[in-house]
C-alpha cells in the first residue's frame, strides 16, 4: 500500500470529467441546443449563424413581398375604377356626341359630362396611393431619370394639341401637316426666362425619329445636334420676346438667321444646316409663331399619331423621355441586389392625352372616340403589367416561404439538441457520477487502514 500515489486522485479526476460532461448535457437539455458556446462547435456555431442570418433574412423578404403585392393591388383597384365605369363611359358619350341626329346644344350636354368624367379620373390618380406615394402618376422615365413637372403650354398663347401633328402650314397656297406652338405671350426677358429648362419633343410623321428642341439661359450644348435624334439646346439668355425667340429656334436649326426653307424643293439647304431639318421635319415661322411641319403635301390630313409617329409633346423638357412610371424596388430575397424593380406606369389625363377632350362637334366627337381607344389601350396595358407583378409575388413569396422552411430544417440538424441522445447520456454520465462518489468513498475507506497501522 502506497500514500505517495493516492488512487483517490484517479477517482476524483474521473468524477470532475464526468460532472463537466453532466454540466454539459443538463445545458443542451435545459436549452434545447446542441452548441451553447463556441467550444460546443466551432466551425457548426459559424455555419449555423450565417443560415440563421439567411432564415430571418427570407422571414423579413416575406413581408416585403406581401407589402408589395398590397402596394400592386391598390394600383390595380385605381386602375379598374379609370377603365370601367369612367374610360368605357367616355367612349359611348363620344360615340353619342358624334351622331348628327344631335345638335350642338345637345353636346354640349354631353361635354359636361365627359369634363365630370375626366375631372373624376383625374381624381383618382391624385388619391391612388400607398405609404404617401402616389401609384398613377410616376414622373420617371423608363431609365429611372426624373423627368420634371410643369409644360411649356403654361407660358404660351396657344399650342398645337399634344399628341398629334393636326395643323397646317402653308407655303405657296401648298397645305403641310404641321405642329405650331405661339410664342406671343413672351414680351419680356422675365417671361422668357420662364422657358429655362423647358420645351417640346415630336417624331416624324411617318416614322419614329425624335426631335427635341430644349431651351436653356446661357451655355447650350451643342454636341447632340446632328445625333441621329437630334436634341437641339436654344439659348434664352439674350432673348427678350417671342418674335426673337423663334427666330432663335430657326438660326440655331438652320445655321443661318432668316432662312425660308422651301419645301417644293427639299434639296436646298444651308451649309450650316443641323439634322435637326436634314428630315422630313421642317421649321418656318410667323412672327412669335414656330411651324414644326412635314414637308411632304400627301401626309397633309392624315390621322396622326400614327404608330407613335407624328407625336408632339410638351412635358419632357427637350428630351425623348416616352412614357412615364413610378419606379420601385422591392426586396425579395436575404441578400444584397435580390430586389424586383417594380413600373407603375403613369395613367394621369395627361399621359393617356383625355384632357382636353372635346366632342362639342360631330368632328371632334369622331377624333375622340380614337382618342379614348388610345387611353383605354394604356390604361389595360398597365393593368397587364400589374397583374403580371401580381403574379410574380405571388409565386415569389410562396418561393421565399419554402426555402424559409427548407433553411430552418438543415439550420436545426446543426443547432438543436437530439434530446433522446442526450437523455442517455444524461443517465449515462449520472451513473458514472455515482460510481465515481462511491469509489473515493471506498478509496478513503482504504486509507483509513493505513492510519490504524501507525496507530
Amino acid at each position: 500500500m502506497r500514500i505517495q500515489y493516492n488512487q483517490g486522485l484517479f477517482a476524483q479526476n474521473r468524477y470532475n470529467a464526468t460532472n463537466t460532461e453532466l454540466n454539459k448535457t443538463l445545458n443542451k437539455l435545459s436549452s434545447g441546443y446542441q452548441i451553447n458556446q463556441a467550444a460546443d462547435d466551432a466551425a457548426g456555431l459559424s455555419i449555423s449563424e450565417k443560415m440563421r442570418s439567411q432564415i430571418r433574412g427570407l422571414n423579413q423578404a416575406g413581408e416585403n413581398i406581401q407589402d408589395g403585392l398590397s402596394l400592386i393591388n391598390t394600383a390595380d383597384g385605381g386602375l379598374a375604377n379609370i377603365l370601367d365605369p369612367n374610360l368605357q363611359r367616355l367612349r359611348e358619350l363620344a360615340i353619342q356626341a358624334s351622331n348628327d341626329t344631335l345638335t350642338d346644344d345637345d353636346r354640349q350636354k354631353i361635354q359636361q359630362e365627359v369634363d365630370q368624367i375626366i375631372q373624376g379620373i383625374r381624381d383618382i390618380t391624385s388619391s391612388t396611393e400607398f405609404n404617401g406615394m402616389l401609384l398613377l402618376a410616376g414622373t420617371y422615365d423608363k431609365g429611372g431619370k426624373n423627368v420634371p413637372s410643369g409644360s411649356l403650354a403654361q407660358y404660351v398663347q396657344q399650342i398645337t394639341t399634344s399628341r398629334g401633328i393636326t395643323d397646317k402650314y402653308t407655303y405657296n397656297s401648298i397645305d403641310y401637316a404641321s405642329a405650331i406652338i405661339d410664342f406671343s405671350n413672351m414680351n419680356s426677358a422675365s417671361d422668357v426666362a420662364k422657358l429655362d429648362g423647358k420645351g417640346v419633343y415630336y417624331t416624324c410623321c411617318t416614322c419614329n425619329q425624335a426631335y427635341s428642341i430644349k431651351f436653356v439661359n446661357g451655355n447650350p450644348d451643342t454636341s447632340r445636334l446632328n445625333a441621329a435624334n437630334p436634341v437641339m439646346e436654344v439659348d434664352i439668355s439674350t432673348i427678350t420676346n417671342g418674335t426673337d425667340l423663334v427666330n432663335k429656334i430657326v438660326e440655331t436649326a438652320y445655321g443661318q438667321p432668316g432662312f425660308v426653307y422651301d419645301p417644293t424643293n427639299s434639296n436646298i439647304l444651308p451649309n450650316d444646316a443641323t439634322n435637326f431639318v436634314k428630315h422630313f421635319s421642317q421649321l418656318a415661322s410667323d412672327g412669335a409663331k414656330i411651324y414644326i411641319y412635314d414637308y411632304r403635301p400627301e401626309n397633309y390630313g392624315m390621322n396622326w399619331p400614327s404608330n407613335d409617329s407624328g407625336v408632339f409633346e410638351l412635358n419632357v423638357f427637350g428630351e425623348a423621355a416616352g412614357e412615364q412610371f413610378l419606379h420601385l424596388n422591392i426586396q425579395v430575397g436575404s441578400n444584397s441586389g435580390q430586389n424586383v424593380r417594380v413600373s407603375i406606369p403613369n395613367v394621369t389625363v395627361e399621359e393617356l392625352n383625355i384632357d382636353p377632350l372635346s366632342v362639342n362637334s360631330q368632328e371632334n366627337a369622331n377624333a375622340a372616340i380614337t382618342k379614348v381607344d388610345n387611353a383605354i389601350l394604356k390604361a389595360s396595358n398597365a393593368r397587364s403589367i400589374i397583374g403580371a407583378y401580381q403574379n410574380t409575388f405571388e409565386h415569389g413569396y410562396n418561393y421565399v416561404k419554402n426555402a424559409e422552411e427548407n433553411l430552418t430544417k438543415t439550420e436545426s440538424t446543426l443547432r438543436d439538441a437530439d434530446m433522446a441522445k442526450e437523455m442517455s447520456k444524461l443517465k449515462k454520465d449520472q451513473v458514472l457520477l455515482q460510481s465515481s462518489q462511491s469509489m473515493m468513498a471506498q478509496i478513503n475507506q482504504m486509507s483509513q487502514g493505513i492510519l490504524e497501522i501507525l496507530g
